[in-house]
């Protein structure tokens, strides 16, 4: 039996490497044969309608379109994360210094960018300040307009706003944290040498929050510059990203060279910013020091200055991210042109698709597989990087951050160009593994060296170490790591669309789909059941996380108890 049990553990952390290595072998192969046409002195496939179609050396045009779309996808990513920061900042010190109601509710929307798809937000924008949508249909029946006056969604303003105030929940959790455990030692002394507030942020405070305002606006940055779906979907802002120009290169004008040349562009950009991300975080030490410390007191809100930038900000989330969002339950309760609450009208015409339940099914199959083999493949590389913590490994831990999915989608395309169902959760789980092993890490890391060489030497075999040291001290970071996984491969839509999968369908691409048909009605109440599958499966595995950490916590206290008695 015990010969049994150590083949079985031997096994399956055996299968965990074998997954791991194929991942990693599967994004490199992909990246390769992404950006392997970009150094061809012909395209593999010319057309006459590319607007990309003559080739880099002998165009100069060619040269400057991709300059400007490079330019413009960064400029865009840097005015959103300017935007996330911009209200993700102040908001942080809300949370963090003071007290008041509401403060629990504005933390968990911390999880949205987390656990709502894009494609659900971006939606919401378009049912909301669209020019069909509800801003403009009652200011329309109010004022009697016969135009919409807003019209700023689509435009270069619009897509800055959406992508900034969707990830500034990601800033406001990450620093509240820090600022809430923020030593006043250093503030106290400014102030008896005449120092005011603000010059007090700008000289002490920003720089004592520096680890976790980089920490929480690289992956923001990284996120807005692989935007892809708000600009499919807003259209009209006058030039696209980079990933739209490969999407459209790459599947409409089957320009393989230019789809090549910008995916190259694209990744080389995308890995400068993850390795300057990694070598600040491996450089910082300060953030372990405030998150360390104790909490500070809370106060209320105070002042007359204080107060109306206080509720500024709540107004500004309240319109430009709760509204958007509250918008597509709204809209999916709408039959023709009116509220209506009691017939359930766009949720009984999907439930009556076969290819609703069929979507639903097959989401569920890929999340669920997607996310065992992240797991997996997260599970044996923090193991690896435990042992070693060397500097080259924590960048390869992160440089699939730096491939985006439609690059994924295109070399995989070429590998293979009839499309499967297997394909589409390996490149899955090539792409978001890293996200599962950031989870479980931490966990790992925390083992004392004193019970790992304890058990080193009392154990008869290494596998035994894993599950009896290793598993059981991450078992929560797993049930977290398998919880993001899952709501990040359910909202996936690029993929999903790239690789055209026959007979294949998820929610997200289902949702997709009856949005550009202009069925917006059935399209919101398909993303309501998208947003609630994602966010129930990662709150049941952020509650099964902290259920565990509190029993413990219990446990602990129990004995101490019982000790002291």
């Amino acid at each position: 039996m015990r010969f049994k049990a150590d083949f079985f553990r031997s096994l399956l952390f055996a299968f965990s490497a074998l997954v791991f290595a194929f991942l990693c072998a599967l994004l490199a192969l992909c990246l390769f044969k992404a950006v392997l046409p970009a150094f061809s002195f012909d395209s593999v496939l010319k057309t006459q309608n590319s607007p990309l179609k003559l080739s880099l050396a002998s165009n100069s045009a060619q040269i400057a379109r991709i300059a400007r779309v490079a330019f413009f996808t960064l400029f865009q990513a840097l005015a959103s994360l300017f935007v996330a920061v911009l209200i993700g900042l102040p908001m942080a010190f809300f949370c963090g210094r003071r007290r008041f109601f509401g403060k629990k509710f504005l933390l968990s929307l911390s999880s949205v960018p987390l656990c709502v798809p894009t494609l659900i937000v971006a939606l919401g924008y378009i049912t909301f300040f669209g020019n069909a949508g509800f801003l403009n249909r009652f200011f329309m029946a109010v004022f009697g307009l016969e135009k919409p006056p807003f019209s700023f969604l689509y435009s270069f303003f619009g897509l800055v706003v959406a992508q900034g105030f969707y990830n500034f929940p990601l800033v406001m959790s990450t620093v509240s944290d820090a600022w809430a455990r923020l030593p006043s030692e250093q503030a106290d002394s400014a102030r008896l040498l005449g120092a005011g507030e603000w010059r007090i942020f700008r000289t002490v405070t920003v720089f004592e929050l520096m680890p976790s305002i980089v920490s929480a606006c690289i992956p923001v940055f990284v996120y807005c510059f692989f935007s892809f779906m708000m600009v499919l979907l807003f259209g009209g802002i006058g030039c696209s990203t980079l990933e739209v120009e490969i999407y459209q290169a790459a599947r409409n004008t089957l320009d393989f060279k230019t789809a090549g040349i910008l995916s190259m562009t694209e990744t080389l950009i995308a890995s400068a910013v993850v390795g300057f991300y990694v070598y600040l975080e491996n450089k910082s030490k300060s953030q372990k020091g405030i998150l360390a410390g104790e909490t500070a007191a809370l106060k209320s809100v105070q002042g007359f200055k204080e107060k109306c930038v206080f509720f500024a900000l709540i107004l500004l989330v309240a319109v430009f991210f709760l509204a958007p969002i509250f918008s597509n339950l709204l809209n999916a309760f709408t039959s023709a042109s009116r509220f209506d609450t009691s017939r359930f009208h766009n949720f009984k015409r999907i439930f009556s698709s076969r290819s609703f339940f069929s979507s639903l099914g097959w989401t569920f199959l890929t999340a669920i597989s997607t996310s065992f083999l992240c797991v997996s493949a997260g599970f044996f590389y923090s193991v690896i990087l435990r042992k070693s913590q060397r500097f080259c490994l924590k960048v390869a831990s992160m440089l699939p951050m730096a491939v985006s999915s439609i690059v994924t989608g295109f070399g995989l395309s070429l590998l293979f160009p009839r499309g499967n169902f297997l394909l589409l959760i390996f490149a899955q789980s090539a792409l978001f593994w890293p996200m599962a092993f950031r989870q479980i890490f931490p966990y790992i890391s925390k083992i004392p060296n004193s019970a790992v060489d304890a058990a080193r030497i009392l154990s008869r075999s290494k596998s035994e170490i894993i599950f009896r040291i290793y598993l059981p001290v991450c078992r929560r970071g797993i049930l977290s790591a398998f919880g993001f996984c899952f709501a990040m491969s359910a909202g996936d839509t690029s993929l999903p669309l790239v690789l055209s999968v026959p007979n294949f369908s998820t929610l997200s691409l289902f949702t997709y789909r009856l949005a550009g048909s202009y069925k917006f009605g059935e399209s919101c109440a398909a993303g309501v059941v998208l947003a609630v599958l994602c966010a129930a499966m990662f709150s049941l595995a952020k509650r099964g996380s902290d259920g565990k950490e509190r029993k413990e916590l219990r446990s602990k206290r129990g004995k101490i108890t019982r000790a002291s008695e």
